[in-house]
């Protein structure tokens, strides 16, 4: 009977290793409840989510929310405002490629303001170890923020992916934000869909991120 349990155990944690690897999650900062050491457990209630690189829906069905999961992690990295991040991801199918951006919510995620954009190029040809830099604006107000990470792949299956982390930015006492809000695209009947593009001649939906709608983000002073 030990025997077996050791069987079982082993398999349950090789299986875990595989979900994990499949497509691409945000890894640092440490996504909601990502099973890479060093991140927080996830709060009361919730768990390590061992599929964490699965997509959020796709051009046909919503299958988790924006972020993935909703519940803030209790824990936060801090950062300067001006400062920044060297984002990593924990990659199994890059799929690619294809366009990412990078938003702050300072009101857990009803407002975003787009703080980093890349076309085509981001996850192209991504390995372990794959990072981005992501710059927090030097005007970015202080306060608890949640940093959000999006992609839709290049190739495949026409899918969305969203990660979130919890941050405390260190800048100005009160201020604003400006800038666009995210393009939510391949995400349910009626979003925008975004194409394969695996050759540069392809339409890859950029005219769709030029159509983004412009926001502003107001922190109080304290």
């Amino acid at each position: 009977m030990m025997f077996k349990t050791t069987i079982l155990a082993a398999a349950m944690v090789a299986f875990s290793a595989l979900t994990v690897q499949a497509h691409v999650g945000l890894s640092f900062p440490c996504a909601r409840y990502h099973p890479a050491a060093g991140c927080p457990a996830p709060p009361a209630g919730q768990s390590i989510d061992y599929d964490i690189n699965a997509p959020i829906g796709t051009s046909d069905s919503i299958n988790r929310p924006i972020c993935k999961h909703t519940v803030p992690y209790t824990k936060r990295s801090t950062f300067k405002a001006g400062q920044t991040i060297q984002t990593k991801y924990s990659v199994g199918a890059p799929h690619g490629g294809g366009h990412c951006q990078w938003a702050l919510s300072y009101d857990n995620g009803k407002t975003w303001v787009v703080i980093k954009t890349m076309i085509r190029e981001c996850l192209r040809g991504a390995q372990a170890g794959y990072s981005v830099p992501v710059q927090i604006p030097a005007n970015a107000p202080s306060g608890k923020a949640t940093f959000m990470w999006l992609w839709n792949n290049a190739i495949g299956n026409r899918e969305l992916y969203s990660n979130c982390a919890d941050i405390e930015i260190q800048g100005k006492n009160g201020g604003q934000l400006q800038g666009v809000a995210p393009l939510i695209a391949n995400y349910g009947k009626g979003s925008p869909v975004i194409g394969e593009f695996p050759l540069a001649t392809q339409p890859d939906g950029k005219e769709l991120f030029a159509k983004r709608k412009a926001v502003t983000i107001t922190v109080k002073a304290k």
